[in-house]
């Protein structure tokens, strides 16, 4: 969940606490700012609690007050950036027409742009979460983080795309599943690539070719003579 997770007390009487609790959530969110400027800069294994505190600009053992490890920061920025993502989709689809967002089709092109819009409006927290899907491999609690992310995510794609099957707007036998994983595997595919050789991938036509969805839609697609076409 993003955010320090605890409520502040609106009484007159409590005036204190409440600036305690802004207080800490402050320092809170400099420690978070701080760890994301550590694990992009030298990745997970050798970014330090010690780093982190020093970037942060404050004692070695205040991060240990709001994380009880160096895993547990990581994760936190792993799920703001699930969280941050969910928001900019969610703003991208509302900001649909009105016909546009009865049709899914039109819906997962709005959640394409979402993506490569929070890709490079955030390209440090993008770059741990690149790290923390290679991570997932080794590390049982970021991989439990991950596949809840991901879980999330596949839900939600899933219940699109067949209603977009129903719609007609994808063809009848499409594997919303396996649809649904495909279109996240490209998303991230693009994202090492562009993180591995900066300015190999063009997001902006990404977005506008909607070429994340149009992959789902060719291979869901029954094949033509010369192989599929591309596009909606």
């Amino acid at each position: 969940m993003c955010g320090p997770g605890a409520g502040l007390y609106q009484g007159g009487k409590a005036s204190m606490p409440k600036i305690a609790e802004t207080a800490r959530a402050a320092r809170r969110d400099q420690i978070i700012t701080a760890g994301l400027a550590c694990f992009a800069r030298t990745g997970y294994h050798a970014a330090t609690m010690a780093d982190v505190a020093a970037q942060a600009g404050v004692s070695k053992g205040t991060p240990y007050l709001y994380f009880e490890s160096k895993q547990a920061l990581f994760i936190v920025l792993h799920e703001q950036w699930d969280c941050r993502t969910a928001d900019r989709v969610n703003a991208e689809v509302a900001a649909l027409p009105e016909a546009a967002r009865r049709s899914p089709r039109r819906i997962l092109r709005a959640v394409a742009a979402a993506v490569v819009g929070h890709v490079l409006e955030a390209p440090e927290t993008c770059r741990v979460l690149m790290e923390a899907r290679a991570l997932a491999a080794y590390e049982p609690a970021i991989a439990a983080a991950v596949r809840a992310a991901d879980a999330r995510i596949h839900e939600q794609l899933e219940g699109l795309i067949a209603a977009g099957v129903a719609a007609g707007e994808w063809p009848e036998g499409t594997d919303p599943a396996l649809a649904a994983r495909l279109f996240t595997a490209c998303l991230y595919g693009l994202m090492a690539q562009w993180h591995l050789a900066p300015g190999s991938v063009s997001w902006d036509a990404a977005a506008r070719a909607v070429v994340l969805a149009a992959f789902v839609s060719c291979l869901q697609r029954p094949r033509r003579r010369g192989g599929c076409r591309l596009g909606w």
